[in-house]
């Protein structure tokens, strides 16, 4: 095994990992179902941790550990278990397919190496300090090469063990690098797309949205063949909490509101702020019945959550409007009257009430 032969190994295996670096930062951005993003992503991880074995298969036997195995010690922290477990039965299944038992225990060990990492990183933006100390943690995969006949291990250690162990840790940092500079700019996108939908002040969409993306839900339930209701809920006498106690506590009702709504609904209901102290919600898959139970649990939810402002308890009630659309005989628009309609009712009858339009 020559120093050229190593060298080649390692070159070839960080182009094949710059490419992966690539898919990846695609495959994060690829509109796909979580499934779906699973197995693509299991199976990026699993090609990019065997193909540097197989172009460069003579070195790839003699060393333990290659660019390959780098994508074994970071496939958990940035593809999850699924990703982990599948890149770490593809490697160990190349490295039994070479007959490379020494490379073979390489991979076991930095899978556990891998482990670990995740789990201190769990949560955290990936540093180049941590991806520096997975590096110098992935060399120990190379003393497996102790296990090799005594010569071999002698010839090995003489020709290649410091820069192999140099090149593991670099080669480490440098995928590491290139994967998380991928995920950072995903994450950013997703950060300014996520702040562009949503109001400010109480976190939900907001009406450009609302606008939008009500009319599309509302016609893929009727697609469906599935029924949808849509509400508005107001705060009761709000304009007088704004007189008494001023703005600012008007924007904390608001929010507080808000997240009670957001509490007692599901992750596929629409909930979008309305304009002034308005929140609208679609429900997707509620006939009328199950509407209305909704409406007064979040109706009773924010009549019994205290609301406390320097250590006093403000009342806060809502009012609702409901309305269940005919599938496929009433517009979208026509049916968000309706919920208003309604509301204006609720208003009128004493408020603190869900009413129904007819």
């Amino acid at each position: 095994m020559s120093m050229i032969a190593v060298a080649s190994h390692f070159l070839t295996g960080l182009g094949i990992a710059a490419i992966a670096a690539l898919l990846y930062g695609g495959l994060l951005q690829r509109p796909a179902s979580a499934a779906q993003k699973r197995i693509l992503m299991a199976t990026l991880f699993s090609a990019a941790s065997v193909a540097p074995m197989f172009l460069s298969a003579t070195a790839a036997a003699g060393l333990p550990f290659g660019v390959g195995n780098v994508f074994v010690v970071l496939a958990m922290a940035y593809g999850g278990w699924w990703t982990a477990i599948s890149t770490i039965l593809v490697a160990a299944a190349g490295r039994f397919w070479l007959g490379d038992a020494s490379g073979l225990l390489g991979v076991v060990l930095c899978a556990i190496i891998g482990f670990v990492f995740a789990r201190v990183a769990k949560g955290r933006a990936i540093s180049l300090g941590m991806l520096v100390v997975a590096g110098l943690l992935s060399t120990v995969a190379l003393m497996v090469i102790l296990l090799l006949p005594l010569q071999t291990t002698l010839n090995a250690a003489r020709a290649v063990m410091l820069p192999a162990t140099l090149a593991v840790a670099v080669c480490t940092v440098l995928v590491g690098q290139m994967l998380e500079v991928q995920r950072t700019r995903f994450r950013t996108r997703e950060t300014r797309a996520s702040e562009a939908a949503t109001d400010p002040l109480t976190g939900l969409l907001n009406r450009r949205v609302f606008d939008k993306l009500g009319p599309e839900l509302a016609e893929a339930m009727n697609w469906a063949g599935q029924p949808y209701s849509m509400a508005v809920i107001d705060i009761d006498a709000f304009d007088s909490l704004l007189d008494s106690h001023g703005r600012t506590v008007g924007e904390q009702a608001l929010r507080h509101v808000a997240a009670v709504v957001q509490a007692n609904v599901r992750q596929t209901d629409m909930v979008a702020s309305f304009g002034g102290q308005a929140i609208a919600l679609v429900l997707p898959a509620y006939d009328a019945e199950r509407a209305f139970g909704l409406a007064e649990r979040v109706q009773r939810a924010v009549a019994e959550a205290p609301f406390s402002i320097d250590g006093t308890t403000l009342p806060l009630t809502v009012s609702v409007g409901l309305h269940t659309p005919l599938p496929r005989k009433e517009g979208f628009w026509t049916a968000l009257g309706q919920a208003d309609t309604a509301l204006n009712q609720a208003r009128a009858a004493g408020r603190n009430r869900v009413e129904v339009a007819i």
